[in-house]
């Protein structure tokens, strides 16, 4: 990034250190922390709404035919999202956040510096935790051919899993989820599968190849994905899925906003946004605002079934039954796999796809 974007790296080296600089003010000013708290929280996140959703609200606006005064005279096109923004803003949060809560070990600016640019995770994750990074970085110790052996043999299996069997999923798949019309819907169905694996199959082949990567370095960062397409509903989906990223939105927006001892009607409406924001972050557009929605509306349905579950005792017998394990894993699983065409295709494409099925 640095050679190709020296801006970039500039500027968000800049916001580490304005971070780093704010962090010290939290933890050494005992009357005004809560402030520079909430200023580092304010640039931060206006920093990443600005940089991705500026061209989204925009072209909203656009469609509702809200015309503003300098929409003709500025391209907001031509503003860029620097590599691994999200990501970088994500840890600084972290960092700012657990600096006000008094949890961080003893560590320098390099430290920080050195957790929020960690080149394996940088453009897609994992986001680990401060807490387990630097201790890490403080005790570097000599090279250990176990952590080289295993580090080359997560990059070997995520080279595996994303260049071979990812991508040779894709080529089959995606002519004939783009022509739907054309092909029987046995045929299509099978492809919004093999899409669900393909997807899978790639991010998870990205993640092995940076846990390798990292592991190389003598660092153990934390895994990202648990067999999220073997649990039997969708609250363990996605407590199994991007789990970084996951447990980071739910520490640091659904519990501090809606959790804890929240009511049920309150609670509702947290698991909802938070899947929302959850699929805004990775890009805001349409698409990601309808799965949002989708995976929103999933879980709602699942979280008034276990109300309704705890209630009736036939119903939970029948449902906690081993033998119904892999059925509801199969309609997880589906559930899943449908939602991906939301942001895969657009939604002429997804209407000749749903048409075809049923």
């Amino acid at each position: 990034m640095c050679f190709l974007s020296p801006k970039y790296a500039v500027y968000l080296f800049f916001n580490s250190l304005l971070i780093y600089i704010a962090g010290s003010y939290v933890s050494r000013d005992e009357k005004n922390r809560k402030l520079f708290l909430q200023l580092s929280l304010f640039w931060l996140i206006g920093n990443l709404c600005i940089f991705k959703y500026i061209n989204f609200m925009l072209d909203a606006l656009s469609r509702l035919g809200i015309s503003l005064p300098f929409m003709n005279e500025t391209t907001f096109s031509k503003i860029i999202m620097p590599l691994g923004m999200s990501y970088v803003i994500f840890r600084l949060i972290h960092y700012i956040v657990e600096i006000y809560r008094k949890t961080l070990p003893e560590h320098t600016f390099w430290d920080l510096a050195l957790y929020t640019f960690f080149f394996p995770t940088f453009l897609a994750g994992p986001v680990d935790r401060f807490q387990k990074v630097q201790p890490q970085t403080a005790g570097c110790k000599s090279f250990d051919s176990s952590d080289f052996n295993y580090g080359l043999f997560r990059m070997i299996s995520g080279m595996i899993k994303k260049f071979v069997v990812a991508d040779s999923i894709k080529k089959y798949i995606m002519p004939l989820l783009l022509s739907p019309q054309d092909v029987s819907p046995l045929l299509v169905t099978l492809s919004v599968y093999g899409l669900a694996i393909q997807i899978y199959m790639d991010f998870s082949g990205y993640t092995d190849m940076a846990l390798g990567v990292s592991r190389l370095f003598g660092y153990k960062i934390v895994e990202n994905f648990n067999n999220p397409y073997l649990k039997k509903n969708i609250a363990l989906f996605w407590r199994n899925w991007h789990m970084s990223v996951y447990s980071f939105i739910r520490d640091y927006f659904f519990f501090p906003f809606f959790g804890y001892r929240a009511s049920q009607a309150k609670i509702y409406i947290g698991i909802f946004s938070t899947m929302v924001i959850f699929m805004l972050w990775h890009e805001g557009s349409l698409p990601f605002l309808l799965l949002g929605v989708y995976h929103g509306s999933g879980l709602l349905i699942w979280q008034f079934f276990q109300e309704i579950k705890k209630k009736h005792a036939k119903i939970r017998k029948l449902v906690d039954n081993p033998y119904a394990v892999p059925f509801s894993t199969f309609i997880t699983f589906t559930f899943v796999s449908f939602g991906y065409i939301l942001f895969a295709f657009d939604m002429s494409t997804v209407k000749a796809i749903v048409y075809q099925i049923i």
